[in-house]
């Protein structure tokens, strides 16, 4: 990371002094920004949780939420999305050149409460079929490069990227866990698990994705309504080193075991004899997590108002719904509120503040105040954007 980072702001003060030239004067405006998105938070857990389990602690029964259904579907994740970019502007006209480096780190699960409850409460509660057919998991760490070219009202680039890490799992259609009674368990399933993981080589990783960036921005009815869409990193990603894999097919009924059971390995052992993991020679070939987002804005008088959608795929993350309300209190600084519905959460009420000065400006948004009481709130999200025009 830091060796791209590097590069960048190398190539930023390369430019910037270029520019100087007169071969070089159609790019004589240059920014410098960076914006950092950190997310934690669930649908039904307490950020406690999370706090205990990163800190350390004891986890009590309030700690791991309500009991609501165990077919219920719940979420539960966290993101962390770092970019560093350069802009290369013309000094007449509204194009030019970008450059980007996205750190992107992400974890998530969707599954039914049941599931949680028998992880951590055990399995006295559940008292009918638990269903599997809904639960998947990830975790990435991807090192995205983006570069490409804007226009003043259209975006399009590519995104190369290396694959620190990529684990993806799911179960099948038909899979369930049934529990009669504490000692007798009905297993039906079909899960497929997949992980690669780091090298100790900076460039030389087990994969590689390729992608394409879009955003189109348009004003709608008039300048003062605008509407904007945006695609990153729609591409493929493709494994080619150290993937482990998981696939089986397996069912039983397990009702526990007599002591001559207990004492002959024969028999204990035989009921995992169709658990297997194994080192993979076959290429994978991935759908990039890629990012959909799209927003409508208008003002009135000294009041902006943002709502829109986004979405990352493959993530079990729930399509969120967002509303922005900016006021502005004087013609350089800005005060709201956010409200979110998605992600890895339910309902989300955020503040925001922004400041506009001649060279740099700065954004800072809360995404859950809620979240401040960690034995309460089910989320802690910040957002954090800076720009700077270096000439």
């Amino acid at each position: 990371m830091k060796s791209i980072v590097i590069i960048i702001f190398t190539w930023s003060f390369v430019i910037v002094n270029a520019s100087s030239d007169d071969s070089l004067k159609l790019f004589r405006k240059t920014e410098v920004y960076a914006n950092s998105n950190f997310n934690i938070g669930s649908t039904h857990l307490p950020s406690n949780f999370f706090k205990k389990l990163y800190y350390g602690g004891q986890i009590n029964n309030n700690d791991k939420g309500n009991l609501e259904g165990i077919n219920n579907i719940q979420r539960s994740g966290m993101e962390l999305d770092i970019n560093i970019g350069t802009k290369f502007k013309n000094s007449k006209n509204d194009y030019g050149w970008y450059i980007n480096y996205q750190s992107l780190i992400t974890a998530g699960g969707k599954y039914n409460l049941g599931l949680f409850d028998l992880i951590f409460r055990g399995n006295t509660n559940i008292d009918e079929q638990l269903l599997l057919n809904t639960t998947a998991f990830h975790f990435r760490n991807h090192q995205l490069l983006h570069i490409g070219k804007f226009f003043k009202r259209f975006n399009a680039g590519i995104t190369l990227g290396n694959i620190l890490n990529e684990s993806n799992g799911k179960f099948g259609d038909q899979d369930y866990l049934n529990f009669t009674n504490p000692y007798k368990w009905i297993v039906v399933g079909n899960p497929e698990i997949i992980s690669t993981g780091n090298t100790s080589h900076f460039f030389k990783k087990n994969g590689s994705s390729f992608g394409l960036d879009f955003q189109i921005s348009n004003p709608i009815i008039s300048n003062k309504v605008n509407f904007d869409f945006q695609i990153k990193n729609l591409g493929i990603i493709y494994l080619h080193n150290n993937i482990k894999s998981i696939n089986y097919d397996t069912s039983f009924i397990y009702s526990g075991l007599s002591l001559n059971q207990i004492s002959n390995n024969d028999s204990s052992n035989s009921l995992f004899n169709n658990f297997s993991r194994g080192n993979s020679l076959e290429n994978k070939i991935l759908i990039t997590p890629f990012e959909v987002n799209t927003n409508i804005n208008f003002r009135v008088n000294k009041i902006d108002f943002y709502s829109g959608l986004y979405y990352r795929f493959n993530s079990q993350y729930l399509p969120k719904i967002y509303l922005r309300i900016n006021y502005f209190l004087r013609n350089k600084f800005r005060l709201g509120g956010v409200l979110n519905y998605g992600g890895y959460n339910k309902m989300q009420l955020g503040f925001n503040s922004a400041i506009e000065q001649k060279k740099w400006s700065a954004n800072l948004t809360i995404q859950n105040l809620i979240g401040f009481i960690p034995s309460f709130g089910k989320s802690f999200g910040i957002i954090l954007n800076f720009s700077w025009k270096v000439s």
